[in-house]
């Protein structure tokens, strides 16, 4: 399904942001973390200060005598002392026992009894609900216990504000240039991503017929190995695609003649009074109709061997010295009857290879009909070889009139015929032999034979399955009329 429904997957730029704002989102996290942590301690440093300012000033108000210290603080200074806008203020006067003689409140203890050498402690305690920072200042006569101690203690209000004020100072710039960042840093990813646009943008323009390399005019060096490997495919699939019509066209060509033919003796069959007179074109059109079945059948073949058409290929392990036997076997009668001898030289053992059997066969099938067809003569001998060596190699022979150096390079083309050759042909066979042996990791060529007539050779990959195979001794056989 495709469209509005079709499920989006994620985009470039979209993994490039989750990459690159969720960590800077952490960063404001934790800057804002620690700014709480100092702008807290920094209010609390502050305020500490005023709250021993005013735990002092009480403690200065105590009149210490041998009976027993009092505190002698007037309506109006108490008024003073206890007023503040914000927090609300406790505080107690305890004597050398820890006795209260003054104050509005029970303030807790310090964790550790005071010295004289740390008359003045900070803490934090609790006062009913309400949690409080406490300044404890002990006033010492003599050594041992402190003649009397002052508790002085207020809530947390004040210091929250400020903590609050001096975080939002850090955070809001901090956030503000975040929002900033981030609109750059989105505004620099859909730039630099702007070429994969603009070449999707201009790909989804072009026709389907448009194989035209993409241009690298302006193109970051980042998107260059995606524009030469686009560049490669589209060439790739220009030259695949101009080989298909060109071989559409020479098949329709070649089909066109043999089918004509059938047309033709199918009419004169028609218009036969007798069985005497439509014989020879039932023969005619029998001779047609297998013209027309080969090369259908070649044409399958060819196909067949092209690599990744056939999903029905099996590479596996096999005896290729067997299977030339059998192959040449096969054609034995073929040859008799043109009095050619047909002979086979190779290894006794075994020669394994990896590859597909029935396109392998059809390959040495193709060789020996081209040397019956073109290269042999009534009373001449052909050769298959097969040597099994660094490189497995099956050899053809004939004693024919060979093929000159400038047909070469031409022979193994698709329906490309020599000048002069017999009827009957497609010019497919070699053609069909040049796939197979690619499909295979190897090649085929032709040279002349010592002596006169053509060697077509067809060199195999080796298959790791060769190595420590025992093979006797070179030893040749005839399969026709006892030549080797």
């Amino acid at each position: 399904m495709s469209g509005a429904g079709a499920a989006r997957g994620p985009t470039l730029r979209r993994q490039l942001l989750w990459a690159l704002i969720p960590p800077m989102l952490l960063v404001v996290a934790a800057a804002g973390a620690l700014s709480y942590t100092v702008a807290w301690r920094s209010a609390t440093e502050a305020y500490d200060s005023a709250l021993f300012d005013s735990a002092r000033s009480l403690a200065q108000q105590i009149h210490l005598s041998a009976a027993a210290p009092s505190l002698d603080l007037p309506k109006a200074a108490r008024d003073i002392l206890l007023a503040d806008p914000y927090d609300r203020v406790f505080f107690t006067v305890l004597d050398g026992n820890d006795a209260a003689i003054a104050g509005n409140a029970a303030v807790p203890a310090p964790p550790a009894a005071p010295s004289k050498d740390a008359p003045v402690q900070f803490y934090d305690a609790q006062i009913a609900r309400d949690h409080v920072r406490v300044a404890t200042y002990a006033i010492f006569t003599g050594a041992g216990r402190p003649a009397a101690t002052v508790r002085y203690a207020e809530t947390l209000i004040k210091r929250r504000r400020l903590s609050e004020r001096l975080i939002w100072t850090v955070v809001l710039p901090l956030v503000f240039a975040v929002v900033i960042v981030t609109s750059i840093v989105g505004y620099g990813v859909r730039k630099g991503l702007a070429p994969l646009g603009d070449l999707a943008l201009a790909l989804g323009r072009r026709g389907w017929g448009d194989l035209r390399p993409v241009t690298q005019a302006r193109t970051p060096d980042e998107v260059k190995p995606l524009v030469d490997a686009l560049n490669d495919l589209i060439e790739r699939l220009s030259a695949s695609q101009e080989a298909q019509q060109r071989f559409i066209a020479e098949a329709a060509h070649q089909l066109r003649t043999p089918l004509a033919a059938l047309a033709a003796q199918t009419e004169r069959a028609l218009l036969a009074a007798d069985v005497e007179s439509i014989t020879p074109a039932l023969t005619q059109l029998q001779s047609s109709a297998r013209r027309v079945i080969r090369l259908v059948n070649q044409l399958l073949t060819l196909a067949r061997a092209e690599p990744g058409n056939d999903p029905r290929h099996v590479i596996a392990p096999l005896d290729l010295s067997q299977l030339v036997q059998n192959v040449c076997r096969e054609w034995v009668p073929e040859a008799l009857q043109r009095s050619v001898d047909l002979g086979f030289v190779g290894e006794a053992g075994r020669c394994e290879v990896v590859g597909h059997e029935a396109l392998l066969t059809e390959m040495l099938n193709n060789l020996i009909d081209n040397a019956l067809r073109y290269g042999a003569r009534a009373g001449g001998a052909i050769t298959v070889r097969l040597h099994c060596g660094d490189a497995t190699e099956i050899s053809v022979e004939d004693d024919g009139p060979g093929i000159a150096p400038a047909e070469r390079a031409d022979i193994f083309e698709r329906f490309h015929r020599l000048p002069g050759s017999p009827p009957g042909g497609s010019g497919l066979g070699l053609a069909i032999v040049r796939e197979i042996a690619r499909l295979h990791h190897g090649n085929v060529s032709v040279e002349e034979r010592l002596g006169g007539g053509a060697v077509f050779r067809v060199r195999l990959s080796r298959s790791p399955l060769d190595v420590g195979q025992g093979r006797a001794p070179a030893a040749g056989h005839s399969l026709g009329n006892g030549a080797a």
